[in-house]
């Protein structure tokens, strides 16, 4: 059995885990106390989830170039959920996670609106939005805000901040984490050139240039793909454990077993 086949099939043993606990999930206290945060993390654990499939499979199908680009997007998926596990620990509120969806999607209408003033330059270079606040003040996504008020807001959860946050935070208290942050953020940095077609990518992908290269690096990054997606699992288990400890711990050990096994 290769590498890979492993993942798998202990990825195969936590979604049978997954199965018993996720209904119980649905009618849980965590649900009806921390509605926002309950929406979030299943939000992340659905792409994360799917991202992770997406790289097996093409890892499997010596898709490099493929592989490499969502691993990049996993690795923010996952910070991003760390960064919502960590505020939610520090507050056992919903509020931050109410704050990061109001925000998120006022932050994502603005940028699209920006493109499309981009656009309308193309033909009118004179075109403008005299009136921000005004031209937003209807829109359902905004709910009041400003312009300035969202592109402030939203700073701090642009992925550097994020990242910057969550040192400071782990080198408080752990000091693995930490390290593990900072061996992934170094991969999501030099992934870049992949998301953008920059020529270390081509160098690094004319390397890889026999079948026991890329397979040592699919092993590699398959690897660290189950470790993150099921994190996410984990995480959230211990957060759902904090309004009902004897219906989730069980499942977080369970979890927390087989990812031990990764390494066996």
């Amino acid at each position: 059995m290769n590498d890979i086949e492993k993942y798998r099939d202990l990825d195969d043993e936590i979604f049978e885990i997954l199965k018993e606990y996720f209904p119980q999930i649905t009618s849980s206290e965590f649900k009806k106390n921390y509605h926002a945060t309950y929406l979030l993390l299943g939000m992340f654990d659905t792409s994360g989830t799917f991202i992770k499939n997406s790289i097996f499979d093409s890892c499997e199908a010596d898709d490099y170039y493929g592989a490499k680009i969502l691993f990049r997007s996993l690795i923010e998926h996952f910070v991003r959920f760390k960064y919502l596990f960590v505020n939610w620990g520090k507050t056992k509120s919903d509020d931050f996670a109410k704050n990061y969806m109001d925000y998120g999607n006022a932050r994502e209408v603005l940028d699209i609106i920006k493109a499309r003033v981009s656009e309308q330059q193309l033909y009118d270079q004179n075109f403008k939005i005299k009136d921000w606040d005004n031209f937003l003040k209807d829109h359902p996504d905004f709910k009041n805000k400003t312009r300035q008020e969202v592109e402030n807001e939203t700073r701090k959860y642009a992925f550097k901040n994020i990242v910057r946050f969550l040192n400071s935070e782990f080198r408080k208290s752990d000091e693995g984490m930490s390290s593990f942050l900072g061996q992934i953020i170094i991969e999501y940095s030099n992934l870049s050139s992949y998301v953008h077609g920059g020529m270390k990518s081509y160098n690094e992908m004319m390397l890889a240039n026999t079948d026991k290269k890329r397979e040592i690096e699919y092993n590699r990054i398959c690897g660290l793909t189950f470790q993150m997606s099921n994190s996410i699992k984990l995480f959230s288990l211990l957060m759902y454990a904090q309004t009902e400890r004897e219906v989730f711990s069980k499942y977080y050990l369970r979890v927390d077993e087989i990812l031990k096994k990764m390494n066996d």
